[in-house]
């Protein structure tokens, strides 16, 4: 019967999922994990901490194009409801609701999808439990913003009761609860920079600036930081320097894998290029692109579609990227292939966020491009061996 299972191919699996579903449907049962169900079904989870839900356009694009490869993780409508009385009204007659995957979710519904593929949790079942499976699945994907993650933070004390339960519960250390509680300590004018991404404002410097309890000296601090990155903006060399002008912070262009080139600036371009010709082509060793890739914090939805794009420029699909096919069925060629595709993705996204200037990730990211991917970069920064 196994053997039998692994011959047939990916839409007759998906047909069988789905009949078995529409039969569990009918019988009044819950859906199997792995299963696909309709988007009407669904609801978006009202105590998300994850306030804005950016970049949607984009990703709708993939979605109507690609499909939805990254299951969500739910649980029952009731068990919901159950833990959660006072937010009742807002799940409606939905039949699940996602605790992981909201953006997702609403990706799928601007794309007009029908269907998502998801994956019901039947452990989470108290207010204590779901709320830990939110956070956790927020948390690992480092899909929140700052004052979000403090906020899920402070949500879980009110329930766990100390803030060592809550590194415990999200598998982090005391040390990583504690500085994040740190931005409690910020001043308006620097929680205003933190937001809005002001130049010369780090995370790593609102957190040091949240050690500084004195409101004056806190804002004196930030103040001196703020005029050092002025004037690192402002060094000979630069265009806008010449012209009598503070240096924006130079941010490459996002794709979520919908952006064509003529979108793009030619550096990008040409660098995406190359990345296009690797997944198609490379067959050497990859693992040191892995190992950087692997530090990156990345929006991991951005990572997906992108490199959906170019397996599907490649010829090798999407569904290669597919969790539930990750058991065997996929060929070991088409499994290198969307790994290389990820790993590629990654540093393309953080490089996109975080700028060329960027050091250390950056310049072992490029040097590995010029090595293997027949790619020079312009002006490169002596290599980087890793």
């Amino acid at each position: 019967m196994a053997g039998a299972q692994n011959e047939l191919s990916v839409a007759e699996r998906r047909k069988r999922r789905e009949e078995e579903r529409r039969r569990a449907a009918g019988a009044g049962q819950v859906a199997p994990a792995g299963s696909e169900v309709s988007v009407a079904e669904l609801a978006n989870n009202p105590r998300n901490a994850r306030g804005e839900l950016e970049g949607l356009e984009g990703l709708a694009q993939t979605y109507s194009e690609s499909g939805v490869l990254q299951s969500l993780a739910v649980i029952p409508a009731d068990v919901f409801k159950a833990a959660f009385p006072e937010n009742m009204h807002e799940i409606g007659d939905a039949r699940y609701v996602v605790i992981g995957g909201n953006r997702r979710l609403a990706a799928a519904r601007l794309a007009g999808l029908e269907q998502l593929p998801i994956l019901v949790n039947h452990k989470a079942t108290t207010r204590k439990a779901i709320l830990i499976a939110a956070a956790t699945e927020n948390v690992a994907r480092q899909e929140l913003k700052p004052f979000e993650e403090l906020a899920t933070i402070e949500e879980l004390k009110a329930e766990l009761g100390t803030y060592d339960a809550v590194a415990q519960a999200l598998g982090k250390s005391a040390g990583w609860v504690s500085q994040r509680r740190r931005l409690h300590n910020l001043q308006p004018e620097v929680r205003n920079a933190l937001e809005e991404r002001a130049e010369g404002m780090t995370i790593e410097l609102a957190r040091d600036l949240g050690k500084i309890k004195d409101p004056e000296q806190q804002l004196t601090a930030w103040k001196k930081e703020k005029a050092l990155a002025a004037a690192r903006a402002a060094e000979p060399g630069s265009n806008d320097a010449a012209a009598g002008k503070p240096k924006a912070a130079k941010k490459l262009p996002k794709q979520g894998g919908n952006s064509t080139n003529s979108e793009l600036d030619a550096t990008t371009k040409e660098r995406r290029d190359a990345c296009a010709a690797a997944v198609a082509a490379f067959d050497g060793d990859a693992s040191r692109l892995h190992i950087i890739a692997l530090q990156l914090p990345t929006e991991p939805d951005d990572v997906v579609a992108l490199a959906s794009h170019w397996l599907g420029e490649a010829g090798i699909g999407a569904s290669a990227l597919s969790l539930p096919s990750l058991t065997g069925d996929e060929g070991h060629e088409r499994q290198t292939r969307a790994a290389l595709a990820l790993s590629l993705a990654h540093c393309e996204i953080h490089l996109a966020n975080s700028g060329p200037d960027e050091p250390a990730h950056a310049r072992a990211y490029l040097d590995w491009l010029a090595t293997h991917a027949d790619y020079q970069a312009p002006d490169a920064a002596p290599s980087l061996t890793a």
